[in-house]
């Protein structure tokens, strides 16, 4: 699914969402660096792949 897949398929289940985006950070620092809606909220998060890069 791509992006507009995606927020359609949200959009046809009826699930509410917000859309920040930002420019990519590495760290939390970059972070705090952004001016967020939620700051309270900030997270990381991690994406993992196998060493070949087929299974994520």
């Amino acid at each position: 699914m791509n992006k507009n897949e995606t927020l359609h398929y949200l959009d046809q289940l009826g699930i509410k969402y917000e859309i920040v985006e930002h420019p990519a950070v590495y760290n939390m620092a970059e972070m705090e660096q952004i001016e967020l809606p939620h700051p309270e909220a900030d997270a990381k998060n991690l994406f993992v792949r196998d060493d070949k890069k087929r299974d994520y």
